[in-house]
């Protein structure tokens, strides 16, 4: 009786919800909406055009145990004049103070503390819980989205009379926590919304049964799933007989719902001050649990500070070229003159205009006005606030990438977690944000090709997945070459305009368990793409070592990364490079191309084959997750898979346009290449290029004693290049081959201007 009378109450609360949503949209108290829930698609909100003050690098000091104020005179020393506002109401004098001076500044918490970042009372309510709870504040209630508003508009109206760069709706704001578990929301409200979402996802209840195996009557009667309600069978393979649709589905929908609130808080702020952008910081990777869905995110802000985390930056980067929204990080102060500069610099170099920097133990500790580490940034502070990194940061600067699209599909994202979670059984419940930052698989992948391709002297751009599905990618215009790495989720969509791009001569390469499954989740009997790649994959024989699906063993958490991928162990290798699919093979009917060096390929890796008007797909079914350890990346095998890429662009018909060595190395791994535009003018940056972890450089502990200043060769392939090195002002003249000084903890910047090619 208790459980019939827990479904009585469950379903009148969805009527009432129900008609919630219905006057809400409706506004039908005849006052406008204060939120209109709704399940179209998510438009991107404008950009902004970015004040004056973002045209240099700069360094924003938050203001914890120090005052700019109070301090003004020790910042100066350091070469700061950057700050934050925390909130803004009643601050009035600090805007104030910012005129006077000069001085920029950004708000934080602008929407206030502990709605869009629940505070640690609310957690117990969500955190490890397996069932579908109601979240703390929820953002489907239109109490809270009244209160985040009342909130904006106290702290922007005090605050909007300065040199504000930007406001921030809050500081690591999510779902849940971070990323971490939290199967939210069963707000009545929230259910309704899902409901309608479904509806017009589906269009009909007979679709959506067929999806997910179910047997609702009307959309009104569907409750969010949680993970537990289909983790049970999707713990092996094969994974065509996998349907994770319940769950997915309510994930997306939840990514939908976050996105969808913080656009209109963005469109709100805007409406109080339509000149400076809005958005938050603290932003995490992308992930199953907290709404860190970029390809909404990036629709539905301004500008954003996200942690460095599985390639974030790179991520933003793309989806924000054009038109251009600034992107910052957090500068936590390694202790280290070295580690700081080169931080500062790798970000300044990557079209990063500011960081945030976090003063603890800054100013006035230990009998010091200024920390001796402090104090020795402070030519590095100066320098990267200088006129050499201005072209790379500035509003109109567009980074300008090679013909390369790495693909990035959330859904993704979220079958690899699934796949992830396998070791942990029940207790999955417990994977914290920070052991999804360590053992994510598909954050692995995505950075190892990022790392792989700028190692060897390339760029690229980041493809939503949103934006093909949608059709707004114009893929055949814009890439010669499109990589997937670890697509394991595609739509029917997405799979035809894949083909179109390679049947327009395009070169598409995978690298494993590509299209397994639908963009719900749901197994394929073939993957969306296997015809395209011309093989067929026999799942009894597995996957990695032929018992083991997880490639990172999360289990193994405090583990180094080599020793968690215990799916390696007996697994089969090709040149100390991981096959990931023991029983795939080309079909018969492919008709592969000629490689150089093809007799010592195994069957089961590098499989090709051509179609369409001279395209080419490359099915590796490989892992390059090995590469960022850097024991890995600095020896055989590393060097094996930068000969892999080698051919790989070769198939299509790309080069490297700058070759770099360092020292005695050449070409030289570990250093990257940037090039940008404005306009007509073009220019390069160089700087070293570790993998490192969101907070604190392990750029040190990588490089061990190479930090010397040294000279490096700058090579163009096939184009006479003039350069102008903007730091020492240093004219290098005109060739194809430069030799210069370079500080592995720094960056050089040039100006380039290439001689017009004469026809033969």
């Amino acid at each position: 009786m208790r459980n019939r009378s827990k479904i009585g109450a469950a379903c009148v609360s969805l009527i009432v919800a129900s008609a919630w949503f219905c006057a809400t949209a409706r506004g039908e108290s005849g006052a406008p909406a204060i939120f209109q829930p709704s399940v179209g698609p998510l438009e991107s909100v404008k950009a902004i055009a970015q004040r004056p003050e973002w045209n240099r690098f700069t360094i924003l000091v938050w203001q914890y145990q120090t005052d700019a104020r109070r301090d003004r005179s020790l910042y100066e020393k350091l070469g700061l004049r950057g700050f934050h506002i925390d909130r803004g109401a009643g601050q009035e004098e600090a805007a104030h103070w910012s005129r006077e001076t000069g001085w920029p500044y950004y708000v934080d918490h602008a929407a206030g503390k502990g709605i869009l970042y629940l505070n640690e009372g609310d957690r117990p309510a969500i955190l490890r819980k397996k069932q579908v709870v109601i979240r703390p504040h929820s953002l489907a209630d239109p109490a809270t989205i009244a209160e985040l508003e009342k909130r904006l508009r106290a702290n922007i109206s005090a605050t909007r009379g300065g040199l504000v760069l930007a406001y921030a709706f809050d500081d690591e704001i999510s779902l849940g926590t971070f990323t971490s578990p939290c199967e939210v929301d069963a707000h009545p409200r929230s259910v309704a919304w899902y409901g309608k979402w479904l509806e017009a996802r589906y269009g009909t209840i007979e679709k959506l049964n067929r999806q997910w195996g179910s047997r609702f009557t009307s959309f009104g009667e569907i409750a969010p799933a949680g993970f537990e309600s289909v983790r049970a069978k999707a713990t092996a393979p094969p994974i065509a007989a996998w349907n994770l649709s319940p769950w997915m589905d309510f994930r997306q929908f939840m990514d939908y719902q976050f996105a969808t609130i913080l656009r209109h808080l963005t469109q709100y702020a805007n409406s109080l001050d339509p000149s400076i952008p809005a958005g938050f910081v603290g932003g995490q990777q992308p992930a199953v649990y907290g709404g860190y869905d970029y390809a909404l995110l990036t629709r539905a802000v301004q500008w954003m500070e996200a942690y460095d985390i599985g390639g974030t930056n790179e991520i933003l980067r793309s989806l924000w070229n054009q038109p251009h929204r600034p992107h910052v990080q957090t500068f936590f102060s390694a202790g280290d003159p070295r580690q700081d500069s080169w931080f500062l610099w790798y970000y300044a170099t990557h079209g990063n205009p500011a960081v945030i920097a976090w003063p603890e133990k800054w100013f006035r500790q230990g009998g010091n006005e200024i920390a001796p580490s402090i104090a020795a940034d402070a030519a590095t502070f100066r320098d990267v606030q200088s006129s050499a990194t201005a072209p790379l940061i500035a509003p109109d600067a567009r980074f300008d990438p090679d013909p390369i699209g790495v693909y990035y599909s959330h859904p993704s994202v979220q079958v690899g977690w699934a796949m992830d979670c396998i070791p942990h059984g029940g207790s999955w419940v417990n994977r914290s944000s920070s052991l999804d930052g360590e053992c994510q698989t598909q954050a692995h992948v995505r950075l190892a090709w990022f790392k792989l391709l700028e190692d060897c002297g390339f760029q690229y751009d980041v493809i939503s997945y949103l934006d093909v599905l949608e059709g707004k990618a114009d893929l055949e215009k814009r890439f010669k070459v499109i990589i997937l790495p670890r697509t394991i989720a595609l739509s029917d969509i997405e799979a035809a305009a894949l083909k179109r791009f390679v049947e327009a001569g395009g070169t598409l390469i995978a690298d494993a368990m590509c299209g397994l499954t639908d963009e719900h989740g749901r197994g394929r009997p073939t993957g969306a793409l296997d015809d395209l790649f011309a093989i067929r994959r026999d799942e009894t024989k597995g996957y990695f070592n032929g018992k083991e699906l997880a490639e990172i063993n999360g289990e193994l958490y405090n583990k180094p990364l080599l020793e968690r991928l215990t799916a390696y162990q007996g697994a089969t290798r090709w040149n100390g490079l991981v096959v990931v699919e023991p029983g795939t093979r080309l079909t018969s009917d492919a008709r592969p191309f000629p490689l150089i060096g093809e007799s010592g390929l195994p069957a089961n890796a590098f499989l090709r084959n051509s179609a369409g008007q001279g395209g080419r797909t490359v099915y590796l079914n490989l892992s390059p997750l090995e590469y960022l350890d850097p024991s890995r990346r600095t020896a055989d095998s590393g060097k094996s898979w930068r000969q892999v890429l080698g051919v790989l662009m070769e198939i299509g018909n790309l080069n490297p346009r700058l070759v770099v060595g360092e020292g005695s190395q050449w070409p030289s791994p570990m250093i990257e290449s940037l090039w940008w535009r404005r306009g007509n003018e073009r220019y390069l940056a160089i700087v070293k290029n570790p993998v490192r972890k969101a907070t604190v450089s392990s750029f040190g502990k990588i490089e061990g004693d190479t930090l010397a200043a040294k000279s490096i060769t700058l090579s163009f392939r096939d184009r006479v290049a003039r350069l102008e090195n903007l730091r020492t002002g240093k004219n290098l003249g005109s060739g194809r081959q430069f030799t210069d000084s370079f500080n592995p903890c720094q960056a050089n910047t040039y100006s380039v201007s290439f001689e017009e090619r004469r026809a033969p």
